[in-house]
């Protein structure tokens, strides 16, 4: 597939600016147009706005064009004429024929996400399996009785009753500990799964809001396991299940000993006090029910909410990732997500402003199509797995016997390169621009197998897989152990501890690949916020550009041996290109006069060219 010579557009800066109440969009088309519309509705009637030639650059022309901004989303698409033939421009890519609403770029209006994400990485712990107080590693002794102790070098079961009661002991001060590696690493937000106490290691159970786990060390622990972090330069998010309680909840039991109580509203009851609905039909995850005014006042209205508690106050956390923020509001009929995540965003927003700080950030797991969830003002960012994740697997994985596809009993499916470009541009077309760049990539999560073990446990294509990750928009996000090459069958047997003891059997090629590939974003502003513009696919190779204000990043991603792919690129000066480049087997040939560059490859590997 080859995309060099269509027309562009994207969200970033270089492309999109706001002034007096209207949208200022441009448009670069190589070879030039006779004209050049922007499309919008008003009224629900599509209008067609004339754009006018700004310039030429490099054998492309630039159009530009002002709409005026509508309330909470401006949706628009671009007509490129030429003679008798229309182009639609929307942002999945350019197509040959007439298009529908739903692949329109989307401006959000309203204030902004911290502006500090787009620039930033995660790093997800899981706090019972990656540091203990101190270097012990047998079972502990004292632990509650719903735990069944393991010695910290045991492997998660995966499966069964146990699973979720596995205890092998992580603390928070064992994160603090451990604080340095991550700033070695090069991560900049700390990402906690929930620290609520529980029954289960998972914590997404709560049986309270009000405190954290004393397993894990209670408030003293996180207060200063933040400080540890702000000092470093680091944040720490954390999470929160907006969807569900357990069924231990102080809430939980209120409402069942009490059919009057105001939190018997804030739960599904069918039969009181012993019927009810659970998550997925799981009865120790009772759902809850936002049409209760009171359980949104307690949970993110009020001063002394949740979600208010956490983000003010001395050490406060920078931010929260929603679990099931996807579920959260809906059961049967009723859908109130919308309603709910523009409610939290705007909350959060009231917290900054009255403490002053530059943000925090409301990330929204979400595991399919989460384009009709963002078009307004609510969830930051969303996990992409449908956007990332699942199309980078699908195109880099080996196979494997034991990793199976979503919920299915499927193998993995195997495609091309090619094929996982049109996965990304597809899913991605539903995220305005704002979502896609306050989003996650993530190759394995505490949710999934290992990307270790996808890969068939190839460093190499693993290694082109943080590539990815680290230069498509979005922020790259870590499962801790990645780095150093754990593996994990399943999101179960994948939460393995932290190696800590055994370091000289970590995969220090890995970790360099990390660290040198985190190192290079967090230097290259283009990768960090500047526009996506796709050159070229093929069944072994993906070839995009990032740019950002005249900073050009030539990014070549293969998986094996392909035929040559020459990318014409006038302003990327060959003078001034450095070159990140994995091992020998991906190659660039120097640019010629006419800046045209020329790429190939025998194995796995990736070139990323910074031009000026």
């Amino acid at each position: 597939m080859k995309f060099a010579g269509d027309p562009h557009h994207d969200g970033s800066p270089d492309h999109v600016g706001v002034e007096d109440g209207n949208a200022v969009l441009r448009v670069r088309v190589p070879g030039g147009a006779d004209a050049v519309y922007a499309r919008v509705v008003e009224d629900g009637e599509g209008v067609l706005v004339r754009a006018r030639e700004a310039g030429t650059v490099g054998g492309s022309a630039w159009f530009e064009v002002s709409v005026a901004l509508r309330p909470v989303v401006t949706g628009y698409r671009f007509a490129v004429v030429r003679g008798t033939r229309f182009t639609w421009l929307n942002q999945e890519g350019a197509h040959g024929h007439e298009v529908t609403d739903a692949g329109d770029f989307r401006l959000i209006a309203g204030p902004p996400p911290p502006a500090w994400v787009t620039g930033t990485s995660v790093y997800q712990i899981f706090p019972d399996r990656f540091a203990r107080d101190d270097d012990s590693l047998d079972p502990l002794a004292e632990h509650p009785g719903w735990a069944v102790p393991r010695a910290w070098d045991d492997e998660p079961e995966g499966s069964g009753p146990a699973a979720s009661r596995e205890y092998f002991g992580g603390t928070l001060d064992g994160v603090r500990r451990r604080l340095d590696h991550l700033a070695e690493l090069g991560v900049e937000v700390v990402y906690l799964t929930p620290v609520f106490p529980a029954r289960s290691t998972h914590r997404y159970d709560a049986s309270t809001f009000s405190e954290v786990d004393p397993l894990l060390g209670g408030d003293r622990a996180l207060r200063e396991l933040t400080r540890a972090a702000h000092e470093r330069g680091m944040r720490v998010m954390s999470d929160l299940t907006t969807n569900h309680t357990g069924s231990a909840h102080e809430w939980f039991r209120t409402a069942q000993a009490d059919p009057d109580s105001d939190e018997a509203g804030f739960y599904y009851f069918t039969d009181h006090p012993d019927g009810y609905v659970g998550w997925l039909g799981v009865p120790s995850l009772p759902k809850l029910d936002y049409a209760s005014a009171e359980l949104r006042r307690r949970f993110y209205g009020s001063d002394d909410s949740v979600l208010t508690a956490w983000l003010t106050g001395e050490d406060a956390v920078d931010g929260w990732r929603i679990d099931v923020a996807n579920m959260t509001g809906r059961h049967g009929a009723q859908d109130l997500n919308r309603e709910v995540s523009g409610e939290i965003a705007a909350r959060m927003r009231e917290v900054d402003a009255a403490r002053g700080g530059d943000g925090s950030w409301l990330l929204a797991e979400h595991f399919h199509d989460a384009g009709p969830d963002t078009h307004h003002d609510g969830w930051h960012g969303v996990m992409n797995y449908a956007g990332f994740t699942r199309p980078v697997w699908s195109w880099l994985n080996t196979s494997p016997e034991e990793v199976r596809y979503l919920f299915t009993e499927a193998p993995l499916p195997r495609n091309g390169a090619d094929d996982a470009v049109r996965a990304m541009r597809a899913a991605n077309a539903g995220l305005p621009w704002r979502v896609l760049t306050h989003s996650v990539n993530a190759l394995s999560t505490h949710d999934s197998a290992r990307f270790r073990t996808v890969v068939g446990g190839d460093r190499e294509r693993h290694a082109v897989g943080v590539a990815a990750q680290v230069t498509l928009p979005g922020a790259p996000f870590v499962f801790a152990g990645d780095e150093i090459g754990l593996e994990g069958r399943d999101g179960e047997n994948g939460r393995r501890p932290m190696p800590w003891h055994r370091s000289d059997g970590w995969d220090r090629d890995t970790l360099e690949a990390y660290t040198r590939l985190l190192a290079l974003r967090g230097e290259l502003p283009a990768l960090r916020t500047g526009g996506l513009r796709w050159l070229d696919a093929g069944p072994h190779h993906m070839t995009f550009v990032r740019a950002l204000a005249g900073q050009v990043v030539l990014v070549h991603l293969a998986d094996g041996a392909h035929a040559p792919v020459t990318a014409g690129l006038a302003d990327l000066d060959a003078a001034r290109v450095e070159v990140a480049a994995r091992g020998g087997a991906v190659r660039l040939e120097a640019a010629g006069a006419d800046g045209a560059v020329g790429l190939t490859a025998e194995g796995p590997g990736y070139v990323i060219a910074v031009g000026a």
